[in-house]
């Protein structure tokens, strides 16, 4: 039986990204949710989710320190643009 009382959502045990980073990307979900073609979301995705999340992680301290590290964390699955 429910409480009526929400329970925080948790990010999955093996989640790439933490939820600060989800809430960052999140900003622009509706926006690329919006554009109808593969290139109108690479744009989105290149100019304003990346660039978002590349400056989080400069503000945090958290930048990759080497290009295969850097190359492996923009590796984003649609479907977290999705939550």
């Amino acid at each position: 039986m429910a409480s009526g009382i929400p329970t925080p959502r948790r990010a999955c045990k093996d989640a790439f990204y933490t939820q600060e980073e989800i809430q960052v990307i999140g900003k622009h979900k509706e926006e690329y949710r919006q554009q109808t073609t593969r290139e109108e979301r690479g744009h989105i995705f290149r100019t304003k989710i990346l660039v978002d999340l590349f400056n989080y992680w400069l503000v945090q301290n958290t930048a990759p320190e080497s290009e295969v590290e850097s190359i492996a964390r923009m590796k984003v699955n649609s479907t977290l643009l999705i939550i």
